[in-house]
């Protein structure tokens, strides 16, 4: 298992980035004067080892920008952590299909997974909340769309937004079609927001408004029902999952 080296991207907040079977994934630590905030928490506890010596003596809080298993399986590697925050539908996937995915995995893919030990969300909202780092603020807010339970961050002081799921190079993964209308929808309200500058994906490069643009194009195009057929070279992966989101959107999936 791959442990990431931080790198600060701005002052108070660490990128953490590592692949996970085929696609990057990242996470992120910010340090407020009164508290850090890590969030998403990747795939594994070996993966959070960088992330004490950043925190310090600060007190914690881990958010869950969705409960995907590369986002939050590797929070029991951390320590001394108050609360683990996210919106309340991923509170009822860890009764789900969150323990489901882990059991799978431990059965069929052998003893790497065992070290994970699952951390349910302590806190949970519905619509937004607003977390009061000591110099900094973090407004979570629910963006439902690749998953039920997915929401983004956003640090006012510093222009930045971490987008979880919500936006991805080169394409998103849809899984539910009605949800890409409201989706597009909250895009579209980030992207005149004028406060944002920096966008943070979990998965692909870090960007601008481009990233957001990027994202709602596609989606838009798929509810069209054209092919927003990618410009670049795609990964196997990437591949797959532009095919499975064709089928959905033209009601073949």
């Amino acid at each position: 298992m791959l442990t990431p080296t931080p790198r600060m991207l701005v002052p108070g907040l660490h990128l953490l980035e590592t692949e996970m079977e085929g696609f990057d994934v990242r996470s992120a630590v910010l340090l407020g004067g009164a508290r850090a905030v890590v969030w998403d928490a990747l795939a594994h506890p070996d993966q959070m080892a960088p992330v004490c010596a950043l925190v310090g003596a600060r007190p914690s809080t881990v958010v869950y920008s969705h409960a995907d298993w590369d986002h939050v399986w590797g929070t029991c590697g951390l320590a001394d952590v108050e609360e683990v925050v996210a919106h309340e539908a991923a509170l009822t996937r860890f009764t789900t299909d969150v323990p489901e995915e882990l059991a799978r995995r431990c059965s069929s893919v052998g003893q790497a997974w065992e070290a994970v030990r699952l951390i349910s969300p302590t806190r949970t909202f519905a619509d937004s909340l607003t977390l009061e780092l000591g110099d900094a603020t973090m407004e979570l807010r629910a963006l439902v769309g690749h998953t039920p339970d997915s929401i983004v961050g956003f640090v006012p002081e510093w222009g930045v937004l971490l987008a979880g799921d919500t936006v991805e190079t080169p394409l998103p993964v849809v899984n539910d079609a009605e949800s890409v209308g409201g989706w597009i929808s909250g895009l579209e309200a980030w992207m005149a927001d004028g406060r944002l500058e920096v966008v943070v994906p979990s998965h692909g490069p870090v960007g601008g408004l481009e990233l957001l643009e990027r994202t709602t194009s596609y989606l838009r195009s798929l509810v069209e029902g054209r092919d927003p057929k990618p410009t670049m070279e795609l990964s196997p992966f990437y591949r797959e999952t532009h095919e499975a989101n064709v089928r959905l959107l033209s009601g073949q999936g």
